[in-house]
């Protein structure tokens, strides 16, 4: 018997658009979103079909991203979670995560989640700082994002993650440090740090070229990053992926299929998928996804068949982003190919600048080198 499987729920729908998103996401329009939801439905019913992937019918992770889920009513998630389990054996002891907007949901909304069967909360909170908040075009207050984890607290939630970004323009260490007091303070199974990276036509990127904002420079980003690593792993958390600190035993189970090539299903606008095989994703455009659906067609709009080339290089940069880094023998088992041998050179480059580390049984990224992931990772492609 295979690995289970995880599924992955697009979401498109935001109260308004953060200044630096680059996801498939618009306004909230409530006939769009009972539309949405009916062709989502449609869409997790037609996987059932699909024989070519029963080896994914055993779930155990289930994740609602957008976008902003909790923009739709209980019922509507609940008629989602109903076709899930129409179509697929779900553990029982599945972790069900959905991300929401501190300040968007009411205790009495967060309880309602829990009594449908969310086990696990992903709150955007971004910063701490109401300036930058402002700044980044976030409909929340700092005061709202600590009130609405009480809330969740409240209505018994036990597992909780917060996103926060490291290297906003003009961000001071300072304040950095303030938002990890206050990030800290509210003590949450799960954190997720980013460093910004702004798309072309972000207007957080023209506000910095029309000279308006300043951008940090990547020395103060990587002491903002190292900082927090300090102070998690100093109160107790384990970091366990590059942009991912956990206490012992919360570690994301879905985003951790990703990273050690698990399977995973693809529902919704945009949302991207894996069978072991090949990875799919869905069209980007709301309305070419809608048509496409209830015309009884596929929304697929791109396919990568994986070469045995492909797979032996994915599970190198994949698994580099963990911290237990590759196993050496567990690799070779896989692919019948030794690592050291067949990577003689990029891991001696790689090892020479600091950027890696190898003993007799693994190879990881090391410390200065997950601020330098991105060249660790081309080594191996």
């Amino acid at each position: 018997m295979g690995p289970l499987a995880g599924v992955y729920l697009h979401i498109p729908f935001c109260a308004s658009r953060c200044h630096y998103c680059n996801f498939a996401t618009g306004g909230y329009e409530k006939s769009l979103a009972e539309r949405y939801v009916t062709v989502l439905e449609a869409d997790v019913s037609r996987s059932a079909s699909d024989s070519s992937r029963d080896h994914m019918r055993r779930v155990d992770t289930i994740y609602f991203g957008g976008g902003t889920p909790t923009t739709l009513s209980i019922p509507e998630l609940q008629r989602i979670l109903r076709a899930l389990k129409e179509s697929f054996h779900i553990e029982p002891y599945s972790e069900i995560t959905i991300e929401a907007n501190p300040g968007s949901v009411t205790t009495d909304y967060l309880a309602q989640l829990r009594e449908i069967g969310f086990n696990r909360l992903s709150f955007g909170v971004q910063s701490f700082d109401d300036a930058e908040l402002a700044m980044i075009g976030r409909t929340h207050t700092a005061m709202e994002a600590k009130r609405s984890v009480d809330d969740a607290r409240i209505a018994g939630f036990n597992n909780i993650s917060i996103d926060l970004i490291a290297g906003l323009p003009e961000q001071r260490r300072a304040t950095w440090e303030q938002n990890l007091d206050e990030a800290f303070a509210i003590a949450p199974e799960h954190f997720s740090v980013y460093l910004l990276e702004l798309y072309k036509d972000a207007p957080l990127q023209h506000r910095i070229k029309r000279g308006e904002l300043a951008a940090i420079d990547d020395d103060l980003t990587a002491e903002m990053y190292f900082s927090l690593d300090e102070r998690a792993c100093a109160s107790g958390y384990e970091h366990y992926e590059i942009s991912n600190w956990a206490t012992p035993g919360m570690r994301s189970k879905h985003n951790l299929k990703y990273w050690t090539g698990e399977p995973y299903w693809a529902f919704g606008v945009s949302a991207a998928g894996y069978d072991g095989r090949s990875r799919w994703s869905n069209t980007r455009n709301i309305n070419e996804y809608l048509d496409l659906i209830e015309a009884g067609k596929s929304a697929v709009s791109e396919i990568v068949e994986l070469t045995d080339e492909d797979r032996m290089s994915e599970a190198i940069f994949l698994r580099l982003r963990l911290d237990e880094g590759v196993k050496l023998e567990e690799y070779k088992e896989r692919f019948g190919v030794d690592i050291r041998s067949r990577y003689k050179d990029e891991i001696e480059r790689l090892g020479a600048a600091g950027l890696i580390e190898m003993d007799t049984d693994n190879i990881r990224i090391s410390r200065s080198g997950k601020i330098l992931a991105n060249e660790v990772f081309a080594a191996f492609i």
